[in-house]
């Protein structure tokens, strides 16, 4: 396994789309704070000055309580929550690209006739991924405390951190990596299902944003629905997300709203649901004929 462990995590270094997908990450997540506060400081400069558009306009003092979700307190909920919506959609492009790739390439057989035991060979790029996908949370998290920070200072906004700020942040790391984990599974099960890393990508992005849309409509239309949409993946994931709230008096803490599964449910389905994929995809693995494409 080790070997295997350290040929993926070489060819991951050397492609080109690990490494663009983290840059991509770590800009939007400081391009999004910026842009906030920028927006919002210019409509607040707008109110100053009489100058604000016609129509319902939001008070200064809103204004300036939604700048608040930009302090370095708030990181692991605002900044954390553009790392975890963004990085869920670029690891599924990379987890297909990373198994379908084998069967494009014909790399598979060779691999396998040198003795690779089948687990093996897809447990160490589910490793890989896995790994990368902790770093990835990790240098977004760093791009994000770093905005709030900036930002924080640019508009005198409180600087204080919480109590054990750094512990709760690093778990925070942890638990968002821990939410990628199924949309990682199930990419490579679609791929490793298909032999194609282009229908991974499609399949598993049309049902990432499929289950979200489907789910939220369902809590929407009728909110007794949402012991449904707890066995799906995206409000299990937001449930694990939320345990690092904004703090209490920064807008969009304690969203009303059907209530959100609990921890331990949350981290069962989305743990459930991982096994489920890995499972399926060693059983389709094992079985398939790799010694003609």
């Amino acid at each position: 396994m080790l070997p295997l462990l350290r040929s993926e995590l070489f060819r991951l270094r050397r492609r080109w789309m690990p490494w663009a997908i983290l840059l991509l990450v770590i800009a939007l997540t400081v391009a999004l704070y910026f842009l906030l506060y920028g927006t919002t400081q210019a409509q607040i400069a707008a109110l100053q000055n009489g100058t604000a558009s016609g129509g319902p306009q939001q008070t200064e003092s809103q204004l300036r309580q939604q700048l608040l979700q930009l302090r370095p307190a708030a990181m692991m909920q605002f900044g954390l929550g553009i790392v975890g919506g963004v990085g869920a959609v670029v690891l599924i492009v990379l987890t297909a690209s990373v198994f379908g790739s084998e069967f494009n390439w014909g790399t598979l057989r060779v691999i396998l006739a040198l003795g690779a035991g089948r687990e093996r060979f897809l447990g160490a790029k589910y490793i890989a991924i896995a790994l990368y996908a902790l770093v990835l949370t990790a240098f977004g998290a760093i791009a994000a405390f770093a905005s709030s920070e900036i930002v924080g200072r640019l508009a005198s906004l409180d600087a204080s951190l919480p109590e054990n700020f750094g512990l709760r942040a690093a778990e925070a790391v942890a638990t968002t990596t821990f939410t990628f984990l199924p949309y990682i599974a199930l990419a490579a099960f679609i791929a490793v299902w298909a032999k194609s890393g282009s229908a991974g990508i499609a399949i598993g992005l049309i049902a990432y944003f499929a289950e979200g849309i489907v789910m939220s409509l369902l809590v929407a239309f009728n909110k007794d629905l949402a012991p449904i949409a707890d066995f799906g993946l995206s409000r299990n994931a937001t449930a694990l997300n939320s345990l690092y709230d904004l703090p209490a008096d920064t807008p969009g803490a304690g969203a009303q709203g059907a209530p959100l599964p609990d921890a331990t449910h949350a981290a069962i389905v989305l743990l459930a649901y991982t096994v489920l994929f890995v499972g399926l995809a060693l059983w389709r693995f094992r079985g398939r004929d790799v010694t003609s494409g």
